[in-house]
C-alpha cells in the first residue's frame, strides 16, 4: 500500500490534514469549527464573581449551544454588574462560535483591559488564531501560561499553532505539559496522536488514538481520526484500509452524512480500496459541507486537490489523437 504525495506541500497532503485541524475545519473562518471540535476551553475556572441569574442562564445557553441566547444573557449580566470579567468572556466566546470575530475580540479586549488574567489572554489569543494572526495570537497564549503555568487548554492551543507551521517539536512540549496537567485531556490526546504522526512515530501516534479510544468511544470523530490515521500513517506496517473502512462508515452513520470531515475520510477508504468513484462521489459531498463552513472558499483548496487525485484515479485512459488505421491505401 502507499502513501500518496503532493509535492506542492511540505510533507505528504494526507498527513498534514492529521485530523480536522488540517482540513477544511482546521481553517475555516466559522470558529465553531475551531473551538468546538479541538480544544475546550474551561469556562468552568473563570473568575466566579457576577453569578447572577442572567449569567447562569448564559452558561445553561452556551452548554446547549445556544449562542445568540448566551449573547443576549451575558449583556444583562454586564448591564447588571458592568465589571464582570466572566460575563464579557463569556459574550465574547458566543460571539465567536456564531463567527462574529470583531464583537468577540472587543469583549475580549474589555475583560484584559478591566482585568488581565489568564483566560482573558487565552480568549483573546484563540480569536486571533481563528483570524490567522499568528503572531499576536501565539504573544497572547504565552501571557496566558505565563499568568497560569498550569493552563493546560493554553498549552494545547500553542501547541496547535506551533504544529501548523510545522514545529513539530515545539508542538510535542506543549502538549505534553497540557497532558501533565490535564492526563485525561482527551483533544490534547488527539492533538498529541496527530502531532507523532506528522513526525513519523506512527507507533507513539497508534497508542495515543487508543487512549482516546478508551476515554471517548462510540464517538464519531474519535472513529474518523483513527480511521484516517490507518489509512494515512507513514507507517505502511500499520496501515489498515479495511478497519478504516469500518471505522469511516460507522462515523458516516453517526453523522448522518452531514460532516465534511467524516465524509473526506470515507472517500480517501474508498479509494485505498480501489475505488476512485466512490471515492469522487464521497469528496464532493465533502467538499459541498465544507464551502457551508468556508463561503469565500479559501478553505477547500486541499480538499479540492484530492478530489482531482480521484477524478485521476477514476479516468477512463482511452486514446484518441493518433491514426489507428494506416493512411496509407495499399494501392
Amino acid at each position: 500500500m502507499k502513501c500518496y504525495h503532493d509535492s506542492s506541500l511540505t510533507g505528504t497532503l494526507d498527513n498534514e490534514r492529521g485530523s480536522s485541524a488540517f482540513s477544511f475545519a482546521g481553517y475555516a473562518i466559522i470558529a465553531i469549527v475551531i473551538i468546538g471540535a479541538v480544544l475546550y476551553f474551561p469556562w468552568g475556572d473563570i473568575g466566579k464573581q457576577g453569578q447572577d441569574q442572567n449569567f447562569v442562564s448564559a452558561t445553561k445557553a452556551m452548554a446547549n449551544k445556544q449562542w445568540a441566547e448566551a449573547v443576549t444573557l451575558f449583556g444583562k449580566s454586564i448591564q447588571g454588574n458592568p465589571d464582570n470579567i466572566s460575563a464579557y468572556l463569556g459574550r465574547s466566546k458566543a460571539n465567536l462560535m456564531m463567527g462574529n470575530m470583531d464583537k468577540a475580540l472587543e469583549d475580549a479586549n474589555t475583560a484584559i483591559q478591566k482585568k488581565p488574567t489568564a483566560q482573558g489572554y487565552g480568549q483573546r489569543a484563540v480569536i486571533e488564531k481563528v483570524q490567522k494572526k499568528t503572531e499576536e495570537a501565539m504573544k497572547d497564549f504565552n501571557e496566558a501560561v505565563k499568568l497560569d503555568p498550569n493552563f493546560a487548554w493554553a498549552y494545547a492551543q500553542r501547541a496547535d499553532m506551533h504544529s501548523r507551521l510545522k514545529d513539530q517539536e515545539k508542538a510535542l512540549k506543549d502538549i505534553n505539559k497540557a497532558l501533565s496537567v490535564k492526563p485525561d485531556f482527551v483533544d490534547a490526546l488527539r492533538l498529541r496522536a496527530w502531532v507523532h504522526n506528522r513526525m513519523g512515530k506512527c507507533r507513539e501516534a497508534s497508542e495515543d488514538f487508543a487512549r482516546v479510544e478508551k476515554l471517548s468511544p462510540n464517538d464519531a470523530w474519535t472513529m474518523q481520526d483513527k480511521a484516517w490515521f490507518l489509512l494515512t500513517c507513514p507507517d505502511e506496517k500499520l496501515q489498515d484500509s479495511t478497519e478504516a473502512m469500518k471505522l469511516a462508515k460507522k462515523a458516516l452513520e453517526m453523522t448522518n452524512g452531514k460532516d465534511g470531515v467524516v465524509q473526506e475520510t470515507i472517500a480517501e477508504a474508498f479509494f485505498r480500496q480501489g475505488d476512485p468513484l466512490k471515492a469522487v462521489e464521497h469528496q464532493r459531498k465533502a467538499i459541498e459541507l465544507g464551502s457551508q463552513k468556508c463561503p469565500d472558499g479559501s478553505c477547500l483548496k486541499e480538499m479540492q486537490e484530492r478530489l482531482q487525485k480521484y477524478e485521476m484515479a477514476a479516468r477512463n485512459e482511452v486514446r484518441t489523437g493518433y491514426e489507428i488505421i494506416s493512411l496509407d491505401s495499399g494501392s
